[in-house]
């Protein structure tokens, strides 16, 4: 079997930066946004999205859940108009056979979308691929069936003999959904399949594509959240933005 090599490590500190310059370059962008600070702005803004997008936000039962596919929507147009000194309208995308979303007109500038609880997080990459998760640390989830049901044995061993079993489960989690949806073929059946534990892992070769390395970056946001970031190993230099509501 042709394994590919995934490298994965935790980040302790890192600094939000308030001010940008939507110069991508060879970086990798990770945005955050701060949900409440942004609904009253949906309004003013709700005209950016077309008429699909506005209909599958109605779709949505529970209110949360629509705020946070119309926040993350609305403001991934209007970052992408920035990096591509367009207007937010003119973003339009198109999707592969995994129905991940591309842009239609500049499919080389790839980026990526989650969201839980009170924030949207966004990865932007200039050429390479980029996967982002982030995920609430949630004390009501079953934590011991989760980790049997998704995790290798390694990871299982690892998780429970850490000293907080509950983030590092998260980490592992949030790893694997980054690295998935970087690929770009979504969650499988075969998540235990698979380790991303601290360090070299060599893992099925359609989960590194074309790839020689994948890195996968991970930390702890609010004491309360789980992010992590996965993307090409070429990329040398991560810059971490807060989009502000000014």
């Amino acid at each position: 079997m042709i394994l590919g090599r995934i490298f994965c490590s935790q980040i302790k500190v890192m600094e939000w930066r308030n001010q940008y310059d939507f110069d991508l370059r060879n970086n990798l962008d990770v945005w955050r946004i701060y949900i409440p600070d942004f609904i009253d702005k949906i309004n003013d803004e709700i005209h950016i999205l077309n008429d699909e997008e506005i209909d599958k936000s109605a779709a949505f039962v529970q209110e949360a859940d629509k705020l946070r596919f119309l926040i993350g929507k609305i403001y991934l147009k209007k970052l992408l108009a920035n990096y591509l000194n367009i207007h937010p309208k003119e973003v339009g995308f198109s999707f592969n056979e995994h129905k991940k979303p591309f842009l239609t007109k500049l499919p080389s500038l790839n980026f990526n979308v989650s969201h839980s609880g009170d924030f949207v997080v966004i990865g932007f990459s200039n050429r390479w691929l980029v996967g982002v998760d982030v995920e609430v640390m949630n004390t009501n989830v079953d934590l011991y069936s989760m980790i049997y049901s998704t995790m290798s044995s390694v990871e299982v061993h690892t998780i429970l003999n850490s000293e907080s079993p509950r983030e590092m489960f998260y980490n592992h989690w949030t790893r694997k959904e980054a690295l998935l949806k970087c690929v770009g073929i979504g969650l499988t059946d075969s998540l235990q399949d698979f380790s991303v534990c601290d360090g070299l892992n060599l893992v099925p070769s359609d989960l590194a594509s074309f790839v020689s390395t994948w890195n996968i970056r991970n930390f702890v946001m609010n004491d309360k959240y789980s992010v992590s970031v996965a993307y090409d190993a070429s990329i040398r230099v991560i810059r971490f933005y807060e989009l502000s509501n000014d």
